[in-house]
Formats: structure tokens, C-alpha cells, sequence
């Protein structure tokens, strides 16, 4: 039976649902709040490693085709080490018989061609318009929103990590502070990436260079304590990227920052409860986690792979319910790992640095287990 979803921020996963949702015959209205995403010419600083499984989503949805070339950083392998310890892995796409791990997106550049796809399909499209309140009831969710009100079956939240639309229903988050900052900015390398994505440990959080289009360029996300982040902002873009040279391990030879550096605080939270009668909460609305592994579109891409599954036939509050749990599951799963990451790294521990270094040797030389670390690498 058709259903009228309404869903409110116009995100990647927001506008991946809608166009899930419409091309299953279901009838979507869609707010956003701020313009329609467009993007220049000027690489953005905000990426995102998109797994097989979201692009494969992202095909279906008829997007990935769409977007540029030029703009996408397919990545064939990863190299991660430990900064001042013997210890490093490397995987390569082709210990699993695969053409590549996945590929890095401008985030704007994405949201773009899903905001054109949704068009073509017949989402109602409603950007610069702010949701003021919402009803729901056991039949039907209304919202108010740009002056008028929309009548639907389901309401779902897609509006970020400090989504209104939780706040305003009152479902409680579970979080925490990770007492870091993330770091963005577009870097040149003298050295060609050759499709590697990079990534240091260091005892004040992880630094990671990203593949872009450009075989010279990438984009930087380093994950700072708070007091180096401050210090880092403070740096000039030389003086910034003498630093950034000096934890580098001289992997992808002299750097240059040649873009804007942007600065964001970085937490963990969890909502917990994402199905309230007939509104969802999906994304970054029910989940955020930290970005040392890259995973956090792709953890709000299986929310709407999951949903859609539901979606596809006649489905009771029951199934919802399932769907919950089910990505609570995932989702927990991630969060637990990525603590173990920041915990695990975050030590100048001598002992410790011994230890990780044993645990990259082995995991580089031991072709099963190593597999296993690429398979998981793909999402």
C-alpha cells in the first residue's frame, strides 16, 4: 500500500531515503532547511568513504552514475601506521578480489546529484523551509513547516546529529565527548596518493589523507585532542603544514595546504529510541560516531538500505521495530569499535606501541586474518 513519507533534511542519507522510498511508489515530501546543495569548482572539504554496499545502494538509487569522474577518489588500498613504532599494514583491493576498497565523495558534491535524482523521480522537494512543529498520532504525522501544514503516514528525521525533530519529541540520547576536534582541509602532495588512503596513528588522535580525483591531491581529516587542536588553529597554512610534514612519515612527500581548514568538534551520540509511533529516526539523527575509520556515511547508508527493505512490501509497526533493533545493533557495534580504536591507539605508552606494533606485523603477514581486516575495510 502507497504511504506518504515525509522527511525532513535534505543530507545524503535524507535524500537517499526519498529517493528509495519514491521509487518503491510511495509518495515523499521532503524539507530541508537550507538551499538546494550545489557545489563549484573548488574541491570541498567535506568527504566521505563511501563502502560497496552504499554504492551499490547509490546505483539502484540511479546516482552514483551520475556523478563526475573527476570528482570521485576510487581507493585500491590503505596503508595505516603507527607514528615512531615499526608497526604498519597495508591492504590491497586485490588480496579480496576486488577492483577497489571504496571511493572518497565530496559530501555537497553527492548531496547534489541526490538532490537532482529526487526531482527526476518525483520527490516533492521543499528546500528553505523549517519545520515549526509536528503532531503524531496512531493514524497519521502532521507537520508545520513554511507556513503550511503537511499531512503524511510517517515522519522521518534525517536532520543531523542535533536534529530538531528528536529534541522537539523528546527522545533521549545517550553520548559522549570525545574531547577531540576534527581537522578538514585540501592538501597537494609532491608525491602522487596512487589511489592509497593513509592513515597515522598518533597518542592525540588519528590523521588521515584521503585519495581525491586529482592524483596529487587529498583531503586531510585529522582527529586532534583539544589542546593540539587549539594550537593548531592557531598555525598559519605553512606553519600548519610543517607540522602536518613531521607526522607525515614523508608518505606522500612535501605538502601544501591549498585550501580553507575547517574545525569541528567531534562526539559520539546514540539516541535511544529511533521509532516513536510513526516517526523514524535515521542517520546522523540516531546516530554519530567518531570519524577515525571513514564509517559514518556508511552506517546511515544501511539505515536506509535496511528501511527500504521494510518499505518494498505492506509492513506493520512490528517490522519497523525490527528494522530498530536491527541498525541499534549495527550501530552499536561501530561505536564500540571505533572506541576501541581511539582507546586502543590513543597511548605513548612504550609497552603499548610494542604491542600494536606485534599486532600490525602479524595482521600484515597472516593472509587470513588479513583478508578479514580488507573485508571489513570494505563495510
Amino acid at each position: 500500500m502507497t504511504q506518504h513519507f515525509i522527511i525532513v533534511g535534505g543530507g545524503m542519507i535524507g535524500l537517499a531515503s526519498a529517493i528509495g522510498l519514491r521509487q518503491q511508489g510511495h509518495r515523499v515530501t521532503l524539507l530541508e532547511r537550507g538551499p538546494a546543495p550545489s557545489y563549484s569548482d573548488s574541491t570541498e572539504l567535506r568527504v566521505s568513504a563511501i563502502a560497496h554496499h552504499s554504492r551499490d545502494l547509490l546505483t539502484q538509487l540511479g546516482v552514483w552514475q551520475q556523478l563526475p569522474q573527476q570528482r570521485l577518489g576510487p581507493y585500491t588500498a590503505m596503508e595505516v601506521w603507527d607514528h615512531d613504532s615499526f608497526g604498519r599494514i597495508h591492504f590491497h583491493a586485490g588480496e579480496v578480489q576486488q577492483d577497489d576498497l571504496g571511493a572518497i565523495v565530496e559530501n555537497r558534491v553527492l548531496e547534489h546529484h541526490l538532490w537532482q535524482r529526487a526531482a527526476e523521480v518525483g520527490v516533492e522537494l521543499r528546500p528553505e523551509t523549517t519545520v515549526t512543529a509536528h503532531e503524531i498520532s496512531a493514524d497519521q504525522v502532521s507537520v508545520t513547516a513554511g507556513g503550511s501544514t503537511i499531512v503524511g503516514d510517517y515522519l522521518i528525521a534525517a536532520d543531523g546529529n542535533r536534529s530538531p525533530l528528536r529534541q522537539a519529541a523528546g527522545l533521549p540520547i545517550t553520548y559522549w565527548d570525545y574531547e577531540q576536534t576534527g581537522c578538514v582541509a585540501v592538501i597537494r602532495c609532491a608525491q602522487p596518493h596512487g589511489g592509497c588512503a593513509r592513515q597515522v596513528f598518533l597518542p592525540t588522535g588519528p590523521v588521515a589523507w584521503l585519495p581525491l580525483g586529482e592524483p596529487n591531491l587529498v583531503s586531510l581529516v585529522w582527529s586532534a585532542d583539544d589542546a593540539l587542536a587549539d594550537e593548531l588553529r592557531e598555525l598559519d597554512d605553512q606553519a600548519f603544514a610543517n607540522r602536518l610534514q613531521a607526522v607525515s612519515d614523508q608518505a606522500l612527500g612535501q605538502l601544501e595546504v591549498v585550501s580553507a581548514r575547517g574545525y569541528f568538534p567531534l562526539r559520539m551520540q546514540y539516541a535511544q529510541q529511533w521509532v516513536q509511533q510513526r516517526l523514524l529516526l535515521i542517520g546522523d539523527a540516531a546516530h554519530s560516531i567518531h570519524p577515525l575509520a571513514g564509517q559514518g556515511a556508511n552506517l546511515g547508508f544501511g539505515d536506509v538500505i535496511a528501511l527500504l527493505e521494510v518499505t518494498a512490501n505492506d509492513f506493520a509497526h512490528k517490522e519497523l521495530r525490527n528494522w530498530e533493533r536491527e541498525r541499534k545493533v549495527a550501530a552499536v557495534q561501530m561505536i564500540s569499535a571505533m572506541e576501541s580504536f581511539k582507546r586502543g591507539f590513543g597511548s605513548a605508552n612504550p609497552l603499548l606501541k610494542v604491542v600494536r606494533g606485534i599486532g600490525f606485523r602479524v595482521a600484515d603477514k597472516v593472509g587470513p586474518l588479513k583478508r578479514l581486516l580488507v573485508q571489513a575495510a570494505l563495510g
